[in-house]
């Protein structure tokens, strides 16, 4: 349901220390290189690089309605498969190839991330269930 004028308030900070903005998106944005493969739940958006090899990379859990947008901003030609601590509706996604991206909502300890949406420039990310 969407409520008339909500989108008004972009700007609005909200969580225990003001530390998410309106809509569950942590402020800012960080990278995680090759061979680097806890993915941050620090910012909102985390841009991915991978290496020449397979990467098995994790997720922590998050906080509950927390969005984190995570893409593959530079492919090494190794492909990144993310396996979230908690999870509902998936097993793994795979990213291969630039541009591949997923926005997740954390739910809470029980459910954990659930896949809001993927898209990638070739094919969308490989989630396996």
């Amino acid at each position: 349901m969407f409520w008339r004028g909500i989108h008004k308030f972009k700007v609005l900070k909200f969580g225990s220390s003001g530390d998410k903005w309106a809509g569950g998106f942590k402020s800012g944005a960080t990278t995680s290189i090759a061979d680097s493969l806890a993915i941050p739940v620090t910012h909102g958006v985390v841009a991915k690089t991978t290496g020449s090899d397979a990467e098995a990379l994790t997720l922590a859990n998050g906080e509950p309605g927390q969005l984190l947008k995570i893409y593959l901003a530079t492919d090494g030609n190794g492909d990144g498969t993310l396996t979230p601590t908690t999870k509902s509706g998936f097993a793994t996604i795979v990213f291969a190839d630039a541009g591949d991206q997923v926005v997740l909502l954390y739910v809470d300890d029980t459910v954990g991330w659930v896949i809001v949406g993927a898209v990638g420039v070739a094919a969308p990310p490989v989630i396996t269930v």
